[in-house]
């Protein structure tokens, strides 16, 4: 079987002292395409910090080398980074106080690495506001990047309906067109197997970007792309 690669999310860095948190968090980040790595304290921490880029950090208050409450409020080079922090102390002072220190989140262990997933999602998205909402369709690749530059792999299916779409943003595209392009009669064709082929793209979307495709459903009459997309390389029946 042949594996599919998609460019991560965003880049983790995960402060966390306990060995098996530590290495659940991160790998679970990694199920869920984000390049996550894990350090047990903070000077690994300032370490990687020196020489990798990270985009969030998840960041324990309580480690070996010192308090990482502490340690944030006396960094000065964090402010492009969201940080998101997880800790045994729930009392509202510490909350307010990690607040003010520059946490975006503030998480009382034990936590869901589902819940830390989508708020790494939510914070990637708040750092990263597209001047424009442009969608590329990259044909050679077989590729579609989103406004934030996650790469979406594609089938030739679902590469062909979204040549079709894209050639005319914000437009309904008939059912009966996108079946010809795909190489079918629509006489003869099940419309459920195109509604198949729209759902999986959309799922295999939300899953790798937290939120919907704009791929919109028009009642009675096809489906349209209702963002800004660009198209690279050379259409298929252009070559």
């Amino acid at each position: 079987m042949q594996t599919t690669l998609h460019l991560p999310i965003a880049r983790v860095l995960v402060i966390e002292d306990e060995p098996d948190l530590r290495e659940a968090m991160v790998s679970f980040l990694q199920l869920e395409n984000m390049d996550a790595v894990g350090v047990s304290g903070l000077k690994a921490a300032e370490a990687a910090l020196a020489n990798e880029h990270f985009d969030v950090l998840v960041l324990d208050l309580g480690l070996p080398d010192g308090d990482g409450l502490v340690w944030l409020s006396s960094q000065h080079g964090l402010s492009d980074k969201g940080v998101i922090i997880t800790t045994a102390r729930g009392e509202a002072t510490s909350r307010i106080t990690g607040v003010r220190a520059g946490a975006d989140v503030y998480l009382v262990k034990p936590i869901q690495l589902e819940e830390l997933a989508a708020l790494i999602r939510n914070v990637i998205r708040r750092m990263r506001p597209a001047a424009t909402n442009q969608w590329t369709l990259d044909v050679t690749t077989w590729c579609l990047l989103s406004p934030e530059g996650v790469s979406i792999k594609l089938t030739n299916s679902e590469r062909v309906l979204l040549l079709d779409l894209a050639q005319v943003p914000g437009q309904s595209v008939s059912r009966d067109h996108l079946v010809r392009s795909l190489g079918h009669n629509p006489d003869y064709y099940d419309h459920r197997r195109m509604e198949i082929l729209i759902r999986r793209l959309r799922n295999k979307a939300k899953d790798l970007l937290g939120y919907d495709l704009p791929l919109e459903t028009a009642h009675r009459q096809g489906y349209a792309f209702t963002s800004a997309i660009e198209v690279k390389g050379v259409p298929l029946k252009e070559k």
